[in-house]
């Protein structure tokens, strides 16, 4: 046990003398005053007569203490996944695995540390959380400003969240295909999918959940819904077995003042209880898990080893090294020298930053990829202009095709850090051309990859459409290559495409839609709102890169 105290004090130390931690907590103390001021809403939705009315709480401190407690919840499953990731990474990025290895310490021992170093940073978080929420409705709240009442749910209902997202990570960690971008897309539909099993709670009141049901409450909606539940049938009876939605919410307001009450044993057996998943998922994790990456490379034949003249690295992860075999030594080798370096085209930097990124994909990425290209014209050599084909290639070939790419777009602005080439690549003659020659790249592979959903829209006469794979080409690569530039990793962008294009493309919410996908987002101009975006996130991603010529940062 002490082991496990000092590996995971070691870890948390570590992270916090990270600067993106403070990043984060700021944000983290914005959405405390949010809170607090309304523009975060925990509110029953009710549909009357065609129009919704969302029934809130008056900011009181016990309501504001259940909103702060959603608010943890939802920034831990969704965002700590990504804030959490890349302890083990870490470690083998600077050789501290090997110096563990050589230890008595066991691979339990090592990854129970790293899950107390995950739960340290979720405690850090709901810290900074209620911080925030007690200092803004001291400002801003209804009532007296009751400490119990604001704090004590953020630490109930969100830690124990906190223990499982942790022990998940690890085990995404340790398993090869899902330590990457493939994980981070994993992970963001698990936690999706885990809150849509809620709908089963759906028609009954808080005494009748099963208690099935109450178990997989992952973010308290059960809790809140079971606590607030006399305030709220006092004031509107019809919102019994309507569950609380939370976020920015529309409609007309009604309102019902909640001011506390005892709680059920239930709900605290319930959040105890989610560390048992969390403990089994971390003893699961040292299965796959091995201390020093282990090099795959083999000497291919057929058609892989032919194609992989064409595309190097096919079927290999990017993020194993490969280390050379042949015995040769640095002194026997050679580098072409250069004879004239005004001998260049920006066209062929290009070329080669495009090579560069579609690189190292597995083979089920470029055969998907081929899928996507080929599907429009299918269904315009099988159904022909029908309104199903239509529908079909708007509402679901539409999204995915800019979705998929995000394997390669992950990879912008990060790849000369990642790499350690980023002194070769600032002392280059083109330094902020290299950037630019690389979101190009990035619009060339978005550009491909739609080019079959472009056939089809120019064919069926849905010209507006255009304009939507316009903006998805121009928008993901210059987020990824501005986010990646800044941030000097891929989780940021991964994280925030993913969200946007969840709520945008994936449900239609008009506001995010910025492929177009619903002919609303078209006429509204939402694809045009994002091409000028696109235009300043690139100017961003050149900042920096001037910023880092001039030794700025």
């Amino acid at each position: 046990m002490r082991r496990v105290y000092h590996i995971g004090r070691a870890d948390f130390l570590q992270r916090v003398r990270s600067r993106r931690l403070l990043v984060v907590l700021a944000i983290v103390a914005f959405f405390g005053y949010l809170v607090n001021v309304g523009q975060i809403e925990l509110a029953y939705q009710l549909d009357r007569g065609g129009d919704l009315t969302n029934v809130a709480g008056t900011n009181t401190a016990s309501f504001v203490g259940l909103k702060a407690a959603m608010t943890g919840s939802m920034v831990l499953l969704f965002a700590g996944f990504y804030l959490m990731k890349g302890t083990l990474e870490r470690d083998r990025l600077h050789n501290v695995d090997q110096v563990v290895a050589s230890t008595p310490i066991t691979d339990q021992a090592y990854l129970f540390g790293k899950w107390l170093s995950n739960i340290g940073l979720g405690i850090v978080i709901l810290t900074t959380l209620g911080f925030a929420t007690v200092i803004n409705h001291a400002v801003h709240g209804v009532g007296p400003t009751k400490l119990v009442a604001l704090v004590g749910p953020i630490f109930v209902i969100a830690l124990p969240l906190s223990a499982l997202v942790g022990a998940v990570v690890l085990l995404f960690e340790t398993i090869d295909r899902l330590s990457g971008t493939l994980g981070n897309i994993g992970y963001f539909f698990l936690a999706t999918f885990a809150l849509a099993g809620l709908q089963s709670a759906a028609g009954y009141a808080p005494n009748e959940l099963p208690v099935l049901v109450r178990a997989v409450d992952l973010m308290g909606h059960l809790t809140v819904y079971t606590l607030t539940a006399d305030a709220l049938l006092t004031e509107a009876p019809d919102a019994i077995g309507v569950l609380p939605s939370f976020g920015t919410l529309s409609g007309e307001e009604q309102i019902f003042h909640y001011g506390g009450q005892p709680w059920p044993l239930w709900i605290f057996v319930q959040r105890v209880g989610l560390l048992l998943p969390a403990i089994v998922t971390v003893f699961v994790a040292t299965i796959p898990f091995t201390r020093r990456s282990v090099s795959t490379a083999s000497s291919g034949t057929g058609r892989l080893s032919r194609l992989e003249t064409w595309i190097p690295s096919i079927g290999r992860s990017s993020d194993i090294a490969e280390t050379p075999t042949d015995g040769s030594s640095v002194d026997s080798m050679s580098l072409t020298s250069v004879e004239d370096r005004a001998s260049w085209s920006f066209w062929r930097l290009v070329a080669v930053e495009t090579r560069l990124a579609i690189r190292g994909q597995r083979w089920w990425w470029y055969s998907t990829a081929a899928v996507i290209i080929v599907a429009p014209i299918g269904l315009l050599a099988g159904s022909g202009l029908s309104s199903a084909s239509s529908e079909l290639a708007r509402r679901v070939l539409f999204p995915f095709a800019f979705i998929w790419p995000i394997f390669v777009w992950s990879e912008l602005g990060v790849r000369v850090t990642k790499h350690r080439v980023a002194n070769l690549v600032l002392s280059s003659n083109h330094p902020v051309k290299q950037l630019v020659a690389e979101w190009l790249a990035g619009v060339i592979v978005a550009v491909c990859v739609s080019s079959g959903l472009a056939t089809f829209f120019v064919v069926s006469g849905q010209m507006s459409a255009l304009l939507g794979i316009a903006s998805g080409t121009l928008f993901a690569p210059a987020l990824a290559i501005a986010l990646g530039i800044w941030s000097g990793s891929s989780w940021l962008f991964e994280m925030t495409y993913l969200l946007v294009w969840y709520i945008g493309p994936l449900n239609g919410a008009t506001a995010a839609d910025f492929i177009g996908s619903m002919t609303t987002s078209v006429e509204e101009g939402i694809p045009l709102i994002f091409i000028a975006l696109s235009v300043v996130l690139v100017g961003f991603a050149l900042a920096r890169r001037t910023m880092e010529l001039r030794g700025t940062v």
